[in-house]
């Protein structure tokens, strides 16, 4: 699987490869190729967007399964690890994330798990 993310990430193909495709391939163990194809200037900035917003998702899904407390904590190791990024984009999804984490009554579907349109959403 992590080679086809790569192989999507540096085609010439704008569509995701199939409906769905950017939960299917949203999983912790993904989350470091995720952050460093979101980041990686010679991935397309289309293609950067929805590699971010798989990192939106993993956030939002892990505190909407409140049930999965070992999984959230997972995701809020991986957050930390990224905290030393300097991408804004990157520092801005940490700061959201670690807020949504310590305050999961903020959860809000199409912000966290919307796709790429979840950018539509933010006010901040």
């Amino acid at each position: 699987m992590t080679y086809d993310i790569r192989e999507w990430a540096f085609s010439n193909d704008s569509e995701l490869p199939h409906q769905d495709w950017d939960l299917f391939i949203t999983t912790i163990d993904t989350a470091p190729l995720l952050l460093s194809l979101s980041v990686n200037p010679k991935v397309a900035k289309n293609k950067r967007k929805v590699f971010l917003a798989c990192l939106y998702l993993l956030v939002g899904d892990a505190v909407k399964i409140k049930n999965n407390k070992n999984h959230l904590e997972e995701v809020r190791s991986f957050v930390e690890q990224a905290s030393s990024n300097r991408n804004t984009f990157i520092q801005q999804w940490v700061v959201r994330s670690f807020q949504l984490i310590q305050n999961p009554e903020l959860f809000d579907y199409e912000k966290w798990c919307a796709g790429d349109s979840i950018f539509e959403n933010w006010d901040d």
